[in-house]
């Protein structure tokens, strides 16, 4: 077993999903110097520096005693950035292949809480969307304490079952934002290239950012079962019994051919995608999030 898996054993020790974030986060910024984001700063600023025209109320005059320079408080309004995170609930994301590998909404929504917790380190706006079969769960985006615990709550209490519309739930989303945002989209992607392709087009439209993240099971990639078995559809119930040495030239073959669907509707759209097995770290997720934001920089 390497260091990573019994890493992410650990993670799954931690029943608190904000546990898990602050462990993620705080190995990742532990690392961060040997990475290619060092001169990142990993420290929210409470303040910034004295612009003509801003009310002199604000001015911090026992911080300008101590540094001889003008500061103002920063407010939440003042926040860098807006992000929205989207998680897909579908049944498919409660598919786990074998211990120690986590469902992968297990693994989603500890990546999603990653994200917000750093996020919020960061002092940019977090808010979260969950697509559900029934529709949206959608939780605007701001910055403060009292808003991280309700993003923390929601992403708890997200459970992933039946089938659900991701590009129309993406569309309803869409038409509740009204600033330009980054998008964070984490999902398996289980959907038509075509319908995928019609919602980011709508977010791209009015000139959000968006960065997809592939959570996918390492058996849904290399389809490494050898014994006839049940095979059940997490999304409609259906079971079969299938001979996989009969079908996996065949599932490898649609499968890697709807990757390529997707990956290319996504560079279409200018939409960064990064896949990750739910055996590997997630801190990728949080590398992926800084690329996007240094280059807006």
């Amino acid at each position: 077993m390497t260091s990573e898996i019994l890493d992410l054993d650990l993670v799954q020790r931690l029943e608190s999903l904000e546990l898990r974030a602050r462990y993620v986060v705080e190995g990742f910024l532990s690392g961060l110097n040997r990475s290619p984001f060092r001169g990142f700063s990993v420290e929210f600023a409470e303040y910034r520096h004295y612009f003509p025209g801003d009310p002199l109320r604000l001015i911090d005059w026992k911080l300008y005693g101590r540094t001889d320079r003008l500061y103002v408080k920063q407010f939440e309004e003042e926040t860098n950035l807006q992000c929205h995170l989207l998680l897909d609930l579908s049944g498919s994301m409660n598919y786990r292949s074998r211990a120690p590998v986590m469902t992968k909404i297990d693994y989603a929504r500890t990546m999603a809480a990653s994200l917000a917790f750093f996020l919020h380190r960061q002092r940019d706006s977090v808010g979260v969307t969950l697509l559900k079969p029934d529709g949206i769960d959608y939780l605007y985006s701001r910055v403060s304490n009292t808003h991280l615990r309700q993003v923390m709550n929601n992403l708890e209490g997200a459970t992933a079952a039946g089938e659900i519309d991701l590009a129309g739930g993406m569309q309803t989303f869409a038409n509740l934002l009204h600033r330009r945002s980054l998008i964070i989209l984490i999902s398996d992607f289980y959907e038509t290239p075509e319908a995928l392709a019609s919602a980011l087009k709508r977010l791209r439209y009015d000139h959000h950012e968006v960065i997809a993240l592939q959570i996918l099971d390492p058996a849904e990639i290399d389809f490494d079962f050898w014994e006839s078995s049940f095979f059940h559809d997490l999304e409609n119930g259906a079971r079969l019994v299938i001979d996989p040495a009969s079908i996996r030239r065949e599932y490898q073959k649609n499968f890697k051919a709807h990757q390529r669907q997707i990956a290319n509707v996504m560079r279409d759209y200018e939409v960064d995608l990064t896949q990750f097995r739910t055996n590997t770290p997630m801190e990728g997720a949080l590398s992926a999030y800084l690329a996007k934001r240094e280059g807006k920089q």
